[in-house]
């Protein structure tokens, strides 16, 4: 037995004896209408089980109930995190939220904008390779636009969009300070994707930090990473198979640390006695490590929701562009400690330990 069909804003119209116009008017309040013929033509939609379609509707007022995330990879807590947080501020707002993962690939990063272009919103896009042009281009001026991280200067930024940003230079200068304090002095860094604005600006961080202290900054040193647990087991493997092994390794991001504190534990490594970790982020799977991991905290649930409440902003209406910038800050656990032999230079900074501040966010 087939279902009837659907009942049309046509069906309505004949039926209630008035114009197709006049049934628009009645469901989206658009002009004014006579309360006799409104009752008629609800009492027909309520008769013929009418449900009118809300995305074309929204789509003939340019005001559409769905925001979209491009991130580059939705298995990594951090943006699963991010994810929740969007949608716990959109849902209130009766916004839907599509999550599409790029996995950091240009193409699919440009296929998705694409993709998108005409049904959304508004669109949170934490690009690795696309450029505003691509943007432009893809979705055209007119669309919300925020973007996450380091990508667009103050200088570039368009009308239409808005910046979600973190202090990445400066909190992975302290998250390698912190190791300095310490006492170490040979300390390795397992990079993000090379590419990527914030990779390079957490790399930038290192070497600021090392050179401040005046400490040789060796290439064995720095290994490539790519933000993933198998990233940061295989580069840590790679530096403890090395002859001069470092004391301390900086990880640019915790699920790359939580790879690398495997594969240390695996090749012998008592963690922190015999080498130390500290990650980038804070997501909930830190805390839990063993031993529980030190990082610089930039909650993925706070990023997400200031992204959120931004974006939701603009498309609700504002119109000056809007840049946050969200500060880390220094979360110390169990993974680092004073190397276990004695160093020269400076001992650890008494206090750095146990510090635990709380967000700030700057509105520029």
């Amino acid at each position: 037995m087939t279902n009837p069909p659907k009942a049309t804003i046509r069906d309505v119209a004949k039926s209630a004896g008035v114009s197709i116009a006049t049934v628009s008017h009645v469901i989206n309040h658009t002009h004014h209408v006579s309360s006799e013929l409104e009752q008629r033509v609800n009492d027909t939609i309520n008769a013929l089980n009418y449900h009118p379609n809300k995305l074309a509707r929204a789509l003939n007022r340019r005001d559409l109930p769905l925001l979209a995330l491009i991130v580059p990879d939705i298995s990594n807590p951090y943006w699963s995190a991010f994810s929740r947080a969007v949608q716990d501020i959109a849902d209130p707002c009766e916004y839907s939220v599509i999550v599409c993962s790029s996995d950091g690939l240009y193409e699919r990063e440009k296929r998705f904008l694409r993709s998108l272009n005409g049904w959304i919103g508004g669109i949170i896009i934490h690009p690795y390779h696309v450029t505003i042009a691509d943007v432009n281009q893809l979705i055209g001026d007119k669309m919300p636009v925020l973007i996450l991280g380091d990508f667009i200067s103050v200088e570039a930024q368009p009308q239409n969009w808005d910046q979600v940003a973190s202090h990445n230079l400066e909190s992975a200068r302290v998250a390698v300070e912190h190791l300095i304090g310490l006492g170490h002095r040979k300390i390795a860094f397992i990079q993000g994707p090379e590419s990527t604005p914030t990779s390079k600006r957490r790399l930038t961080g290192y070497r600021q930090a090392m050179e401040s202290a005046g400490l040789p900054i060796l290439n064995d040193l720095v290994v490539a990473g790519d933000y993933t647990y198998k990233g940061g087991f295989l580069a840590m493997k790679e530096l403890l198979g090395r002859k001069a092994r470092p004391t301390a390794v900086a990880c640019a991001n915790d699920l790359s640390a939580l790879g690398a504190l495997e594969a240390a534990k695996q090749m012998g490594c008592s963690i922190p006695q015999d080498l130390s970790i500290i990650g980038f982020d804070d997501i909930d799977e830190a805390a839990l490590a063993s031993p529980p991991l030190t990082t610089v905290r930039l909650s993925p649930r706070h990023i997400g929701k200031m992204a959120a409440e931004t974006l939701i902003g603009r498309m609700k209406g504002r119109q000056e562009p809007t840049r946050v910038l969200v500060e880390g800050t220094l979360v110390i656990r169990q993974s680092t400690a004073a190397p276990s032999f004695d160093l020269a230079g400076p001992k650890a900074d008494s206090a750095l330990l146990g510090k635990e501040a709380i967000f700030k966010e700057q509105e520029v």
